[in-house]
C-alpha cells in the first residue's frame, strides 16, 4: 500500500510544483535559490543562486525565498529560523521525492524550524536523523507537506511550543524509539490531515500539552482526518493518542493492524483544568488483526465531554472495542457505532469490568443506535477497508445534525461547531456524505461520489486539470469561498494542496 500511495504522489507531484510556480512572487525582493550537487557554496545569496549545501542554502534564505532542491542526497543538521509572513513565506521544496536529506551530523534534527514564522517544507525526503526528521520549535505558521520521514531514530515530525502548523500528505515511517508525528508542547491550532504513518516504535499520532514543560499545558483546536496509521506500537503506545487536548475533531482516519491502542483521550500529569476535554472522534475505522492490539478507543478517568461517533471497532479479540473510564460519564457520548470482533460479554470496559453492550446500554444510556456486526470490509487483508453494500454499517452512522445537537446539548463546542460548519462532510477519500439516507459508520462512505465542490473545471470527474483551474481561480478571486478547499477560512496554496491529494487518493483507490 505505502508503493502504491507513492507511486500515486509522485504522479501528482510534477502538478504540484507547476502550480508553485505559478504562484505571483510576493513581492519583488521573492527570490528562488537552488540547492544542486554541483552548485558551488560561495556564491552569493543572489537569485539564481545554485549552492552545495543545504547549512549554505538555508543561511541565505530571507522571508519571500523558494529554495529549490534538486535530486541528489544532502547532510542533515541544520537550522531554519527565519521570520517570514503569510504575504512573503519561506518555501523549500524537493523536485521530486529523490532530494533527500540524511542525518543530522553533530545536531540532533535533520532540519530544525527554530524561532521562525510561515515556512513551508514539501517534497523531501528526510531519514536517519539522530532524533526528529523535522523539528519544528518555538515557530508559527510551519507546513510540511508531501514529504518522506523515514527511519529517523526518535520522531518523523516533532514540535515543541509552535502554533499553526499543517502537517498534511506526508509519510512518516520508521522511527525507531518513539512516534511518526509528536506535536508536543502548548501548541494551539493544528491540523494533522491526510499522512501516511506506519511502522513507528511507538505512537502512530501523539499530540500532548506537556503541562510539566510549561506553557498553559495545553494543546487546543486541532483537526485530524484522514490519516492512514498502521503497523505502529511494538513498544506500546496508540494509532492516536491525545493527552492533555482540548477542542479536538478526529474524523475519517484509517487505523489499524497496530500493536497496542487505537485512540486514547487522557492526561498524565498537570491539573484538571489542563486535561483533556471537548474531542470528537467521528467516521473512524479501527481494526486489529487476531490476538493482538487494545481498545478501539480508550477515554480516561479524568477526560471529558467526549463524543465517539459513527465509528468501526474490530477487536483483536483479546481486548474490549471500547474503553470507557472517565468519572464524568454524564459528558461521554457514544452512540451508532459499530462492534466486532470480541466475545460479546467482553465489548465495553468500565473501571475495569468487562461487560456486554447491553449491559452499558443500561448504566450509561451510551450506544443505543450502535450495532454488533461484521463489518464485512472488502479486503482486510490486503488493507481494503472499504465495506460492502450489504454491510450492517451502511447508512447507520450518525446524522450530522444530530451530532451538532449533542454538542451543543453538552455545551462548550462553539469552536468545533464552527469548524463542522466550514468543512465539507465527506469521508476518508474526498467522498460526499452522506450518500444513501444516513452517512455510513467508518471511514468510508459507500456508493459515494466526490463532492462536487472539487470539480473546478466542471467536467464532471476529477483529475490535475480540477487542481490547475483552482490554482487559476484563486489567483483570479481569492476571496471566493468556493476556492477555500482545506476549510481554513482563506485562499492559499494549502488549498491546491489539499485537492492534490484527495486526487492522489482517489486515484489510488480505482486502481
Amino acid at each position: 500500500m505505502s508503493t502504491d500511495r507513492n507511486h500515486t504522489a509522485r504522479i501528482v507531484a510534477a502538478a504540484a510544483l507547476l502550480a508553485f510556480a505559478l504562484v505571483p512572487a510576493a513581492g519583488s525582493y521573492a527570490r528562488t535559490l537552488y540547492l544542486g550537487p554541483g552548485g558551488d557554496d560561495s556564491a552569493d545569496c543572489v537569485a539564481g543562486a545554485e549552492f552545495k549545501t543545504l547549512e549554505r542554502a538555508v543561511s541565505c534564505l530571507i522571508a519571500g525565498d523558494t529554495l529549490i532542491v534538486r535530486e541528489g542526497t544532502y547532510s542533515g543538521g541544520v537550522y531554519v529560523r527565519t521570520e517570514a509572513t503569510a504575504e512573503a513565506p519561506v518555501l523549500i521544496q524537493g523536485e521530486s521525492l529523490e532530494a533527500v536529506i540524511s542525518g543530522s551530523g553533530s545536531r540532533p534534527d535533520a532540519i530544525r524550524v527554530d524561532g521562525a514564522s510561515h515556512v513551508a517544507i514539501d517534497r523531501l525526503t528526510i531519514r536517519q536523523a539522530a532524533r526528529a526528521g523535522i523539528a519544528v520549535l518555538t515557530s508559527d505558521h510551519v507546513t510540511v507537506t508531501r514529504c518522506c520521514l523515514a527511519d529517523n531514530h526518535t520522531w518523523g515530525i516533532f514540535t515543541g511550543f509552535a502554533d499553526d502548523v499543517h502537517f498534511e500528505g506526508n509519510e512518516c515511517y520508521g522511527a525507531k524509539d518513539e512516534h511518526g508525528i509528536y506535536h508536543s508542547n502548548s501548541g494551539d491550532r493544528f491540523v494533522i490531515r491526510g499522512n501516511l504513518i506506519h511502522h513507528n516504535a511507538a505512537n502512530g499520532i501523539h499530540i500532548n500539552g506537556d503541562p510539566e514543560m510549561g506553557g498553559d499545558g495545553v494543546i487546543s483546536f486541532g483537526l485530524v482526518e484522514d490519516n492512514i496509521i498502521y503497523g505502529n506500537g511494538s513498544k506500546g503506545g496508540a494509532g492516536i493518542n491525545m493527552t492533555h487536548v482540548q477542542d479536538v475533531l478526529v474524523r475519517n482516519n484509517l487505523i489499524y493492524r497496530n500493536y497496542a491502542g487505537g485512540f486514547t483521550f487522557y492526561q498524565d500529569t498537570g491539573t484538571f483544568a489542563q486535561g483533556s476535554k471537548r474531542a470528537v472522534i467521528m467516521g473512524n475505522t479501527v481494526y486489529f488483526h487476531s490476538r493482538y492490539g487494545r481498545s478501539g478507543v480508550n477515554i480516561a478517568s479524568t477526560s471529558e465531554k467526549a463524543v465517539i461517533a459513527g465509528n468501526i471497532f474490530v477487536s483483536g479479540g483479546v481486548r474490549e472495542t471500547l474503553e470507557v473510564n472517565s468519572s464524568h460519564l454524564s459528558t461521554i457520548v457514544s452512540d451508532y457505532n459499530l462492534l466486532w470482533g470480541v466475545d460479546p460479554s467482553q465489548t465495553v470496559v468500565r473501571n475495569d469490568r468487562r461487560t456486554s453492550l447491553e449491559v452499558w446500554r443500561s448504566l450509561s444510556k451510551n450506544d443505543p443506535h450502535s450495532i454488533t456486526a461484521d463489518p464485512l470490509f472488502l479486503d482486510p487483508d490486503s488493507a481494503g477497508f472499504s465495506i460492502a453494500d450489504t454491510s450492517a454499517a451502511v447508512d447507520a452512522g450518525m446524522p450530522l445534525d444530530t451530532l451538532k445537537a449533542i454538542l451543543q446539548r453538552l455545551g462548550g463546542f462553539e469552536w468545533t461547531l464552527a469548524l463542522l460548519d466550514s468543512l465539507p462532510d465527506e469521508d476518508i477519500l474526498g467522498r460526499s456524505r452522506p450518500a444513501g439516507a444516513g452517512p455510513d459508520i467508518g471511514a468510508y462512505e459507500v456508493g459515494a461520489q466526490p463532492t462536487g465542490r472539487y470539480d473546478f473545471n466542471g467536467d464532471g470527474k476529477l483529475s490535475v486539470a480540477d487542481a490547475v483551474a483552482l490554482l487559476l481561480l484563486g489567483r483570479a478571486d481569492p476571496e471566493d469561498p468556493a476556492a477555500d478547499v482545506n476549510g481554513d477560512g482563506r485562499y492559499t496554496m494549502a488549498d491546491v494542496i489539499k485537492l492534490l491529494l484527495v486526487i492522489r487518493d482517489l486515484t489510488a483507490d480505482v486502481g
